[in-house]
């Protein structure tokens, strides 16, 4: 019976962990049509976020800034100058 007990408790580990891969592989839900949208040319990088939350990464030098949302197939990217969108790219969005 106490293995049968500890077999259990690993099976929900493995399980819980599966789901949590599953979900992750799933991305950025605020990557939608709807959200992009919504994004407009001279909104500072918080409104932005507020919108599409943490950005997977940004890169840039002095006044620029490139921010990516998502992955190489499925992403909304912004350019920043100064702390201000100037402008939005997408891919892959629905």
């Amino acid at each position: 019976m106490r293995h049968a007990k500890r077999w259990t408790s690993w099976t929900r580990r493995v399980g819980v962990g599966g789901l949590m891969l599953v979900l992750s592989a799933c991305g950025n839900t605020a990557l939608t049509l709807d959200n992009y949208d919504r994004l407009a040319p001279g909104m500072t990088r918080a409104e932005v976020e507020a919108i599409l939350g943490e950005p997977a990464g940004c890169s840039g030098a002095v006044l620029f800034d490139y921010c990516r949302w998502g992955d190489e197939r499925r992403f909304i990217q912004a350019q920043f100058i100064d702390g201000k969108a100037l402008s939005f790219q997408y891919r892959g969005l629905k």
